[in-house]
């Protein structure tokens, strides 16, 4: 096969990227309802802000404590019963919240379900880098499968809005039933989403090549510098990565989660405008998410994802000041796109740097360390609120400042991949004179 050509024509080909596409939608989906019912809900309860932050980061230790094993159970057991135990797991949790008001039930039980998120998370990327070519196919398979995942994450936000806006379905006239219903869908969706990948690896399987073979038949003769890399290589590939994902992961847990909660309290707008939010947003995120992992190979990959977190602390200015909600919108739309459409990029560059026999366990290093980190900043962020400030005064003040470790954290990755660069070069030049003599 041509790389040159646009590789979407290929029949097989699109038919594993729709199926990848349809996997990461099912995953993204509960994670955009959730986005919206779970600070509302923790209102709806007769809590507050902070408590909503004890549940994001309950469930984030869960998930990272539990990622490395995860990864490790990928890379043996197989993405597909990774992925069932995990969606499984999670959504029996999900299920079993609208069954109790009790706050500390409540916690335990969404904490739990982040065991789950573990399990799915590594194994869904790790499954599209499987069985996708390495360099711009790969890239732009991340693509196509984040950008339909957003859509996905867009109608999710927009739905968990409407249906918690009093004017929806008038005939449920019980708050705490729209909720349940909410976490029951949530709950489905994880179950499918677990199912669903399970017979996703084994129709990839039956109907492609996995990894190892993909990585290992390429058009043209394999050289040196296409060989599989070291163990220790590759584990400290992942920690230079992880370093990256650890400044963000601090950053990003004392602003992100709090976004939604910081608007309801500046603007006061209705459960149906508030789910509008993210829903308008991840319709500009899907357009440059795609962008990102059609042409994020001929820009450059480190280029692509520095020159967007540059913008991310500029734009989270605008959201915190703006005097008016459509104002505030138009930066949050911009910053939410920035932000993350780089997902694409970033994955493919990180898969291209490890073996594909180590490729869970290594990726599960990186968001390990992006989760504690994440979730120690919204903890931290948890107790200010519940004890010291008021989330709009805090938002104005705190997350301009913590959006700048996004510029600063693509340093360590920058790092490992010139690192490797060189590694692969001195290597080949030991091997190049024995390839000539024979």
């Amino acid at each position: 096969m041509n790389l040159n050509v646009p590789f979407d024509i290929d029949p097989q080909h699109t038919a594993k990227i729709a199926r990848l596409s349809i996997l990461s939608a099912l995953s993204r989906l509960t994670m955009s309802l959730t986005q919206i019912a779970l600070p509302l809900f923790a209102l709806a309860i007769g809590r507050d802000e902070a408590f909503y932050g004890f549940l994001v980061a309950a469930a984030g230790y869960m998930q990272g404590i539990f990622l490395f094993p995860a990864g490790w159970f990928s890379d043996r057991k197989g993405r597909g019963t990774a992925i069932l135990i995990g969606g499984s797991f999670a959504g029996i949790c999900l299920l079993l919240i609208p069954f109790t008001t009790d706050p500390l039930f409540i916690l335990i039980i969404y904490g739990l379900s982040g065991v789950g998120t573990g399990f799915s998370r590594t194994s869904i990327d790790s499954l599209i880098a499987d069985h996708t070519r390495k360099g711009d196919e790969r890239t732009r398979s991340y693509g196509y499968t984040t950008a339909v995942a957003i859509l996905a994450a867009m109608f999710g936000s927009f739905f968990a809005g409407y249906f918690l806006d009093p004017v929806a379905f008038p005939y449920i006239s019980i708050e705490m039933l729209r909720y349940a219903i909410l976490f029951w869908m949530m709950g489905y969706f994880r179950i499918m989403t677990g199912v669903f990948g399970l017979y996703s690896e084994k129709w990839l399987r039956q109907n492609g090549n996995d990894g190892t073979v993909i990585e290992t038949t390429e058009d043209v003769e394999p050289t040196f510098l296409e060989e599989e890399t070291t163990e220790k290589q590759d584990t400290e590939t992942a920690l230079l990565f992880g370093t990256t994902q650890l400044m963000m992961g601090i950053s990003s847990g004392m602003t992100i989660p709090y976004l939604i909660p910081f608007i309801y309290a500046a603007f006061s707008p209705d459960p149906i405008v508030l789910g509008s939010v993210p829903a308008i947003a991840n319709i500009t995120l899907a357009t440059g998410t795609l962008a990102v992992g059609l042409f994020s190979d001929r820009v450059g990959k480190v280029r692509m994802i520095g020159s967007l977190y540059f913008l991310a602390p500029i734009l989270m200015v605008g959201i915190v000041y703006s005097p008016w909600f459509l104002l505030m919108l138009v930066f949050y739309v911009a910053r939410n796109a920035i932000a993350n459409m780089n997902r694409p990029a970033f994955n493919s560059l990180f898969m291209d740097e490890v073996a594909v026999s180590r490729r869970a366990r290594a990726f599960s290093i990186t968001r390990v360390m992006w989760q504690f980190p994440r979730q120690t900043g919204t903890l931290l962020t948890a107790f200010l609120l519940a004890y010291f400030a008021d989330i709009v005064e805090y938002g104005k003040l705190v997350f301009p400042v913590a959006m700048l470790m996004y510029p600063i954290s693509v340093i360590p990755l920058y790092l490992a991949v010139r690192r490797n660069a060189r590694i692969r070069i001195e290597r080949n030049r030991d091997v190049l004179p024995y390839q000539q003599a024979e």
